[in-house]
């Protein structure tokens, strides 16, 4: 016969025991959070900046599910890479605020600066206005308007999605995305609309693709790139063109200061040949063959000093 000791504690053991069960079933449903359906897709905090791509800062957003979502009523919420809160607060208001599978919905974050091309005509623009830092931020994507009011919020619930940026970014999904290294590169999920709940392997760093619901773009691709010497120093004002798929005739760019380019508004599902000519860089190869099914950002070239002309065919 059991003395009362040893009922107390055997009662007591299994109670614990449930607990125990219990609170790891928790632990485990807290910690697999599930990817959203609308993520932050891109961010370009840079706009207007001294030899900056585009001339303001944007937010895109993508549907990577099967079903419209009606982002209406929904913020953008920014705070500096190690601030503490509050957040500064977003307001999305377009005519149009559902987000089809598939497709993108663009977002003017900040003032028009003094350089750069203009972003093209976006699905929103922020009310007030944003100033994103490309050192480093946190942009959070919330279902509703509420100021978040701490430096890292619980994920999950009406934190649709999140971003942190910048090794130092106090609050990140699992780690923080490395800042932009210069104005003419964006941080962008690659492909489209990838999601791990994890920010630095989600995120890489690439020529800006901004792109619009409804817009030209949608339809369309960025092809895109960096042409450097074997040395790794950029090669600026080098010309690439560009023929094939449904162009009637050939189209041109022309590397920038830190020999970036870029083709925006291709039409996908076409076969393309991308050709680099210079008169004082020789390359090998000196032309690619690219079948366009999404944005391309890392179409490089690397060239040889010498006076081998690349000759235009």
């Amino acid at each position: 016969m059991k003395n009362f000791s040893q009922i107390f504690f055997s009662g007591f053991a299994g109670k614990i025991g449930v607990l125990s069960f219990v609170f790891l079933f928790l632990s485990f449903a807290f910690a697999s959070q599930t990817s959203a359906q609308i993520v932050i897709n891109e961010i370009y905090p840079t706009g207007g900046n001294t030899l900056a791509t585009f001339n303001r800062d944007f937010v895109e957003l993508y549907n990577r599910g099967t079903t419209n979502i009606d982002i209406a009523g929904y913020s953008l919420q920014y705070e500096s890479v190690t601030g503490a809160g509050p957040y500064a607060v977003c307001n999305i208001t377009a005519s149009d605020t559902v987000i089809e599978p598939g497709t993108y919905f663009l977002i003017a974050t900040g003032a028009v600066g003094a350089a750069g091309i203009a972003i093209p005509t976006p699905n929103a623009t922020c009310s007030p206005l944003l100033t994103l830092a490309g050192t480093g931020g946190k942009v959070a994507l919330v279902s509703n308007t509420t100021q978040i009011t701490v430096s890292c919020p619980v994920m999950g619930g009406t934190i649709v999605d999140f971003v942190g940026y910048g090794t130092t970014a106090n609050c990140s999904e699992t780690a923080p995305e490395p800042a932009p290294p210069n104005n003419q590169t964006s941080l962008q999920r690659t492909p489209a609309g990838t999601d791990t709940n994890n920010n630095a392997a989600d995120f890489t760093a690439a020529a800006p693709t901004p792109q619009a619901a409804g817009g030209p773009t949608a339809a369309g691709a960025t092809i895109g790139g960096r042409i450097v010497s074997t040395r790794g120093r950029s090669i600026s004002y080098v010309t690439l063109m560009l023929t094939g798929g449904d162009l009637e005739e050939p189209i041109y760019s022309t590397t920038n200061t830190f020999g970036y380019y870029q083709f925006p508004e291709v039409a996908t599902g076409q076969t393309y040949i991308l050709q680099v000519f210079s008169r004082r860089y020789t390359f090998n190869p000196s032309s690619r063959v690219i079948n366009l099914n999404e944005n391309l950002s890392d179409a490089d070239f690397v060239g040889t000093e010498g006076w081998l002309n690349n000759r235009l065919q």
